[in-house]
């Protein structure tokens, strides 16, 4: 067997085990009911606090698609109102930044090159989705906006019929899950469904990776990055292929420390089109419940992508000065990249456990 039919072979695999991973996290949270909805009502009790804890959640998986699927999983069991579980979608945007920006801060630990390109990518990251943040976040809180765009999609989504019939059809390709759900505790069947899910998105990753080379990879890349509508569609279509920003993004960082790619103007459009990319292993999640109300929250994760896109495609050059300016300040100070590295974990944390203590 080749080892591109493997890796298409392990592909298909690993998306069965992430669908299989979803039908077991909601069928363990229907189980569990109500008992689980006061466990997660003790931690997310706002918008606020599901905001904080979508973001620190999706920085310990390094996967927004992970954190957003279970988000739609709960959601469909009941166990998640649909107003917290928009806020958590909102909330794990910025959880996506973490994982790129400790891969430059490790460069600057071993006194790397070219650390200014390398905070460069990272800093592009972390200040759009710190912005969209701002900007999202207030509007949420104060308006419901994105609570209401779920309610009206879940209303358009409910008149299609053929959404009952797809649980029925992975129950019949997943038979396992009720009789394994009958042999372990309920409890146990959220941690196996979440490690599934996991292992299940890394496994897509790490096989779509492989299918596109590495040497080949990064010269597609690199073609990409000559003007920006080429490169927000390059974005958008890589990460369709390998479902995590947080990945698509971290590849990024040692290309632009080695010279491989220039990221002077086309960071921010690849950025824009690989967080509009992602939103589609959430779909396949939200499709897997056959529920209208989780294809709400899908509408929310890519409402809240397209819009960020629309805000900030004009303003590409200003935002490339101060991404410019904020790398040349982190790259200088050791010391201010590690304040803002401990920042990113302690400021959700301590925001969450406000509301636990």
């Amino acid at each position: 067997m080749s080892a591109s039919y493997k890796n298409v072979v392990g592909t298909l695999v690993a998306i069965y085990f992430f669908i299989s991973g979803i039908i077991l996290i909601k069928s363990s949270a229907c189980i569990m009911g109500e008992a689980l909805a006061e466990k997660v009502v003790l931690i997310i009790r706002d918008t606020t606090s599901a905001v904080f804890a979508g973001w620190i959640s999706t920085a310990l998986l390094h996967s927004s698609g992970a954190f957003d699927s279970i988000v739609v999983a709960f959601t469909s069991s009941g166990v998640m109102p649909l107003s917290l579980s928009v806020a958590a979608i909102i909330g794990a945007e910025m959880g996506t930044t973490v994982t790129p920006f400790l891969i430059s801060v490790l460069g600057h630990l071993r006194k790397g090159t070219r650390l200014k390109a390398s905070f460069n990518v990272t800093m592009t990251h972390v200040l759009y989705n710190l912005f969209t943040l701002m900007i999202f976040y207030p509007i949420e809180l104060y308006f419901k906006t994105f609570t209401k765009v779920a309610e009206q999609g879940s209303k358009i989504f409910v008149r299609a019929s053929w959404l009952k019939a797809i649980p029925d059809i992975l129950d019949v390709v997943t038979p396992w899950v009720d009789p394994l759900l009958e042999a372990i505790p309920t409890w146990a069947g959220l941690l196996v469904g979440g490690a599934m899910l996991v292992l299940a998105l890394g496994g897509v990753e790490k096989y779509m990776t492989e299918i596109f080379s590495m040497p080949r990879s990064w010269n597609l890349i690199r073609a990409t990055f000559t003007r920006p509508k080429r490169a927000f569609i390059a974005g958008l279509l890589f990460t369709m292929l390998v479902p995590s920003t947080t990945v698509m993004v971290s590849l990024l960082v040692p290309l632009a420390s080695s010279g491989v790619i220039l990221p002077e103007y086309y960071i921010l459009p690849y950025i824009l089109g690989a967080n509009i990319g992602t939103v589609f292993d959430v779909m396949i999640a939200a499709l897997a419940t056959g529920d209208p109300i989780s294809l709400g929250v899908w509408l929310v994760h890519l409402t809240i992508n397209v819009v960020g896109a629309l805000i900030f495609f004009p303003l590409l050059r200003p935002f490339s000065r101060l991404v410019r300016w904020s790398a040349e300040k982190v790259a200088e100070s050791p010391r201010l990249t590690v304040v803002i590295a401990v920042i990113f974990h302690v400021v959700p944390v301590l925001v969450v456990l406000r509301y636990v203590f």
